[in-house]
């Protein structure tokens, strides 16, 4: 579980207007008082028309300003549990009855809502856009240093990973070194990222690097030790990724 200054650092709220640059479009709006107490208590015939008229207007506005097409999570999460309710099992949205059905089904949703209490607390509505699960990369940073990067859909075998792995580590570390380096208020903590040639890359998310967040390639055992060493800036991040079907290949130096 999160602690109090982990939900208020990593809040969507809090980074986007700093990433709004390298990120998708996006609209966050604060959930008033009445709607965050029904979601709380598990109600499930809570109905579009009870919300209040103008958080209503708002996500209307915004998904009209998406086109209708969207994806939608709280300040930290997506309801992903809740993805067996969406068309395609993609939890894009397309209406306001869309977001009422994920935000009400979802348990992760509702362990958010009982941990933030206190704490402004939103819904984000992002552009919608296909990702390529190849695409997307979990990137660790240790002491405002890019160590490791991992593929999210971990662990699916690539075969293009072996022959652009120095490519791949060339792209994001240029792309941390330029758009994040020292500006996220944490020395040490994940970011995902997109990146799909011939676009530039964006960021997905931040996260708290512990013992709880999944670090797909790399484990909790072999990271913590690196939260008390130095090194280099300039070092290089490893990437670790599956090289075939039945072995794992650490592009780069290895984490030492």
């Amino acid at each position: 579980m999160l602690e109090t200054q982990d939900f208020r650092d990593f809040s969507i709220s809090s980074w986007y207007d700093l990433f709004k640059h390298v990120s998708l479009r996006t609209f966050i709006i604060e959930l008033p008082e009445n709607l965050i107490e029904k979601l709380s208590t598990g109600e499930s015939d809570i109905d579009v028309e009870d919300f209040p008229t103008d958080f209503r207007d708002n996500l209307k506005n915004a998904l009209n300003a998406l086109n209708r097409n969207a994806f939608v999570k709280d300040n930290w999460h997506a309801p992903t549990d809740a993805r067996m309710f969406s068309f395609g099992n993609t939890l894009k949205v397309t209406n306001v009855e869309d977001i009422l059905l994920y935000f009400t089904t979802s348990g992760i949703i509702q362990e958010d809502l009982s941990s933030t209490r206190g704490l402004p607390f939103c819904l984000a509505l992002k552009k919608w856009i296909n990702i390529h699960p190849a695409a997307e990369f979990r990137c660790i940073v240790i002491n405002n240093v890019l160590r490791g990067v991992t593929p999210r859909d971990w662990p699916t075998y690539y075969a293009h990973f072996k022959e652009e792995g120095p490519q791949i580590i060339e792209n994001l570390s240029q792309f941390y070194n330029e758009n994040v380096k020292l500006k996220f208020p944490r020395k040490s903590y994940v970011f995902d990222v997109v990146l799909s040639y011939p676009d530039k890359p964006f960021v997905l998310d931040f996260g708290p690097l512990n013992s709880k967040t999944n670090l797909y390639a790399f484990s909790w055992k072999e990271i913590q030790p690196l939260l008390s060493k130095d090194v280099p800036e300039d070092m290089a991040p490893v990437f670790r990724y599956i090289e075939s079907d039945i072995g794992i290949m650490d592009e780069g130096r290895r984490l030492k």
